[in-house]
């Protein structure tokens, strides 16, 4: 699964999700920030700590997390009807904010281990360079279609350009 946050506007971004098993969606975005967009930080904090029970564990697993839209409006109908049925938890939602939170905080503060600081860092650096229009692309570091138990930690994302 790919993440891509495009930068639509001075102060706003979108979220669009291509998957290779499940249709792809797209959202706006909430958490504007110039260097490290709010859901930056979820995809980085979910990814790194392995939370599959959180938003993009969720998109990966096939289901919506109840923001996200399908891109092809065929199948925006069929999604919400399936919705209704069957009731989204996000199990490590609230995990996942605080430390989407923690991660804002520390990085600022420059108190966070080198690796991740480094990788926020350059995370940030490639956001804050682009224009409007301008995108960048995360790959989920776990495969789509299944959720892992929540000690099996993988590589962290990692952008690509």
């Amino acid at each position: 699964m790919k993440v891509t946050f495009v930068k639509t506007g001075t102060r706003r971004y979108a979220v669009e999700v291509g998957r290779d098993r499940y249709p792809d969606l797209r959202c706006g975005s909430i958490g504007y920030d110039d260097w490290l967009p709010h859901d930056v930080l979820h995809f980085v904090a979910e990814a790194e700590y392995g939370l599959d029970g959180g938003v993009f564990g969720e998109l990966a697993a096939g289901g919506n997390a109840r923001i996200f839209m399908p891109v092809d409006g065929k199948l925006v109908a069929k999604m919400w009807r399936k919705e209704r049925i069957k009731r989204t938890r996000l199990p490590d939602g609230r995990r996942s904010e605080e430390l989407a939170g923690e991660l804002a905080h520390r990085w600022r503060a420059r108190t966070l281990p080198p690796r991740l600081q480094q990788e926020l860092d350059d995370l940030a650096g490639q956001w804050h360079a682009l224009q409007v229009g301008g995108s960048l692309t995360l790959e989920w570091p776990r495969p789509e279609g299944r959720r892992h138990h929540p000690t099996q930690r993988r590589r962290p994302a990692t952008a690509r350009r």
